[in-house]
């Protein structure tokens, strides 16, 4: 059976994606944000991402060292953990009487958690064994997408079940437990 560049990545992608730290990431993100957000944030995120494997493939990394890009993404892990657990009512209050989306948030934490990733450097292999660029970015990014609307439809059933303290706890404890594996492997 000779399947198409698009079925290929998709299928890797999203198979790869299945349990990964940023579909746990989203989940945590669901919890704390509306899922409709979360999954346009994610969806925008992976396209980008997706886009720079097929295109630039390793160039991030020969710029930025890992360990760079690793301590970033631990912090703002940890920051996130923290200001979900002891983010004030008061400050909530505001930021909801703002109107602040939350998409900056959301999508400047998945592409630093996806970034150098292995579902964006087998989309970088995809890409230069088969040839086909936009199949192959089309593929990821639909894969990633699926996944992670997964997660975040799942965050907001979570959010409707448990009581908001309960959630308060795991969300920070996810982001915190993230943000210490991530700086440790540094």
């Amino acid at each position: 059976m000779n399947l198409s560049p698009f079925l290929i990545s998709f299928l890797m992608i999203s198979t790869a994606e299945l349990g990964d730290k940023t579909q746990l990431l989203t989940l945590g993100f669901a919890t704390k944000f509306p899922a409709w957000e979360v999954i346009a944030a994610v969806g925008c995120a992976s396209a980008l991402l997706m886009a720079g494997a097929v295109l630039f493939g390793g160039i991030i990394n020969c710029f930025v060292p890992q360990i760079y890009l690793q301590a970033l993404a631990g912090i703002l892990f940890i920051s996130f953990g923290l200001w979900t657990l002891f983010g004030t009512e008061k400050e909530e209050k505001i930021e909801e009487g703002k109107s602040k989306s939350p998409f900056w948030i959301v999508f400047s934490g998945f592409l630093l958690a996806e970034l150098g990733d292995k579902t964006q450097l087998a989309t970088f292999a995809l890409s230069a064994e088969h040839g086909a660029p936009l199949q192959i970015w089309l593929g990821a990014t639909l894969g990633m997408l699926l996944i992670n609307s997964i997660a975040a439809l799942s965050g907001g059933w979570i959010k409707k079940m448990i009581p908001e303290k309960i959630i308060k706890v795991i969300g920070a404890a996810i982001f915190i437990v993230f943000g210490i594996i991530g700086l440790a492997g540094i």
